[in-house]
Parts: C-alpha cells; structure tokens; sequence
C-alpha cells in the first residue's frame, strides 16, 4: 500500500503557507512590501517574508493536527495552542533577524488552521465551517483587554480607543474577511482575471472597512481615514479592476511611503481569506476530502 507522502493536517498548513506566500507577492500594495519595495518598512523586504514563511510552515500543521486531535474547539483550546504561537513567534525573529513579519498571520492563521483541523472529521472545510470553529477558539483572546496593564500594540489601542483588532476579527469568526475579501475572491475567480488583480482588489475593499490597528499605529485616526478615503477614492474608480488600476495603487504606494502608513492588519486579513478561499479544493485535489 502506497504511503500518504503528507497527512492532512500538513496539508493544511502547507495551505496557509501558499497564503502568506500569495500575499506578499501581491503587487502594487500600498504601504506594504511586496515584489516591488518594502513599502512603509525599513527592517523587511520580500525575500525577508519568504524566508519567514518557509520557517512558520510547521507551526500551521502543528496547529492543524492539534484541532484534529482535540475532541472538541472549545474554550480550553486557545489557551492550548497559544505555547505553540509563543514558540512560533520565536522561530520567525529568528529567521527574520527580529523583523516582525507575521506576528499577526501567527494568530489569525493559527486558529484558522487548528479550527481546519478540527472540521477534517466531517469534510466539510467551507469557509463558514471553518470560521464558526475559529470564533469558538477565539473567544478567549478577548480576556485579553481586561489584562491590568497593557503590554503590546493591540491591547494599548484598545485601552486608549476600543479597538479590538484581530482579536476582535478572530472571536467573530472574521466577520470582515466573510463580508468583504472572500466575497470579491468568490464572485471574480475563473472570469479571467489576474489573481494579483483578485487579490488587489480584496485587500482595497479591506482597507476601505476595517479599523486597521496597524494604520492606527503609525498615523492615529488620522491616518486610519486617510487610508480608507483612499482606498475607497480607489475602489470608486474601479480598483485594481480598472485599466489604470495598478498605476493608481502604485501611486497610492508612493503617497503611504510618504506617510508612513502600512495597513498590515488588511494584509493579515487577505492572507485569512486567501487561506479560506483556497482550502476546499486544495484539499479535494490532494486527495484529503475523498471520502
């Protein structure tokens, strides 16, 4: 009998893999690096993502084959899979020299790929499977806002504003890649259109709605409606859809350089929905849903 080279739990996190590795190569990306620049970031480049994603692979399969293993996602499972994220963390500043250039992916990736895990037993790996497996995972990380003294980016932004960032996304089962990445990746794929463009288009529509805690970051509220003024000017003109598309976002490029404005919370959230997008038939051609 001829063995399984990968098991389905590897197989997952190679498909989170091919997500990161798909949005990074994206391009033009407003304020984030990509196969032309490293946007608004000194400390990174597109051959320091590629290198990250390479040594974060295992930890997705890890988290995969944990969700398979665990009886049930429940509120004892985050805090289970955290040690793995911490050890991740660790894994890619080495591989980085201490860039930090997918401390997000880790968490909204890492539950999604245990949460894939966990729905290996009945097959069914669509994207509101999955992603009403990760908002159970999830729920706990918002016990992390009642922490007495905040000691990351997130949990300072939300005590000074309420913004719950991936956190938030994550206990709501991506609510805004469900409404706005996976929909325009749905609806445009097969029709003939470059997947960059697909993508481009995604992330434009991300950048216009959510409360970007990266853009809040380096710009306050400011620089948040600034970016979502200009994806949304974008977007209204037709996006990367539109024949000038991509010479207008390479502009918006230059403009959010200028700014220093880089909407990497956008850019973890379009990895999640190509990651979501991909996974049904990814799996189907790997022959890991044949029944």
């Amino acid at each position: 009998m001829e063995q399984e080279l990968f098991t389905p739990a590897q197989a997952i996190g190679s498909a989170a893999s091919l997500a990161l590795l798909l949005e990074v190569s994206v391009t033009p990306k407003p304020g984030l690096v990509d196969r032309q620049g490293n946007g608004a970031h000194n400390d990174m480049n597109f051959s320091t993502f590629l290198a990250s994603a390479a040594a974060i692979t295992p930890y997705f399969s890890a988290c995969a084959q944990a969700g398979a293993d665990f009886p049930q996602v429940d509120e004892t499972t985050l805090p289970r899979i955290r040690p793995l994220g911490v050890r991740c963390e660790q894994v890619m500043l080495a591989a980085t020299n201490g860039a930090n250039t997918h401390k997000g992916a880790i968490f909204s990736l890492g539950i999604l790929t245990c949460a894939a895990g966990a729905c290996l037993s009945s097959g069914d790996l669509s994207p509101d499977a999955v992603c009403a497996k990760a908002a159970i995972i999830a729920a706990p990380a918002l016990l992390d806002f009642q922490k007495g003294s905040p000691d990351t980016k997130g949990l300072r932004l939300y005590a000074s504003q309420g913004v719950t960032g991936i956190r938030g996304e994550a206990a709501s089962g991506f609510a805004s890649v469900r409404q706005w990445a996976l929909p325009a990746l749905e609806e445009l794929s097969g029709k003939g259109i470059p997947e960059n463009d697909l993508c481009l288009q995604a992330l434009l529509l991300l950048m216009a709605n959510v409360r970007d805690t990266n853009l809040l970051a380096r710009g306050g509220e400011e620089g948040l409606a600034y970016a979502q003024s200009a994806a949304r000017e974008a977007l209204a003109q037709g996006g990367a859809l539109a024949g000038d598309g991509k010479a207008r976002l390479a502009a918006m490029d230059k403009d959010f350089i200028r700014r220093n404005l880089s909407p990497g919370g956008c850019a973890d959230l379009l990895a999640a929905a190509i990651f979501l997008h991909r996974l049904p038939s990814y799996m189907e051609k790997g022959g890991f849903l044949c029944r």
